[in-house]
């Protein structure tokens, strides 16, 4: 049924200065084709009634404006470069919607180098920012769960230059 299908969209996928860099460079890349203009990496999933980003960007914010979505029930990291996780700090407002933490997973490394690098995020610092993301380590096989839907996310290990990242498998996709 086209309830059950799961629609992906991809927010970004230029390199980790995009297309083009913040300097104005294209490289070999046609600047009058609209397709050559690439934001960072964050995918876009939505299945049932879930909403889940892969990925937080730099661009994020754009993105998902861009995108018209307007809330966000869990994320999944690929791997802790700043081209993936820096975004994350945009993501408080889907934390203000229902005053309840955002379920984040990711492999152990990406989770120690997230909740380092943007502590207040996960972990009462001060009276104006609650924290508003929960880390969840991940192995193996996991299930994201709302409103008695799932659906299962396997890890595929990809090398990324000189660090191991996930890739993903769900719904066949």
């Amino acid at each position: 049924s086209l309830m059950s299908k799961t629609e992906v969209t991809i927010l970004g996928c230029g390199s980790s200065l995009g297309v083009p860099r913040i300097d104005g460079y294209w490289g070999k890349a046609n600047k009058k084709n609209p397709k050559n203009y690439r934001t960072r990496c964050s995918l876009f999933i939505k299945y049932k009634s879930m909403n889940i980003i892969i990925d937080t960007s730099p661009d994020i914010k754009n993105q998902i404006l861009k995108n018209n979505i307007k809330k966000i029930d869990f994320i999944v990291y690929t791997h802790e470069h700043a081209d993936q996780t820096h975004g994350i700090n945009e993501l408080r407002p889907f934390f203000w919607i229902n005053n309840k933490k955002i379920p984040i997973y990711s492999n152990k490394k990406t989770s120690e180098y997230l909740i380092n690098s943007f502590k207040y995020l996960f972990f009462k610092q001060n009276k104006y920012y609650p924290p508003i993301l929960k880390s969840n380590i991940i192995k193996n096989k996991f299930y994201l769960k709302k409103n008695q839907k799932q659906i299962a996310f396997e890890p595929i290990l990809v090398r990324h230059g000189s660090i191991n990242a996930n890739g993903y498998l769900f719904n066949k996709i």
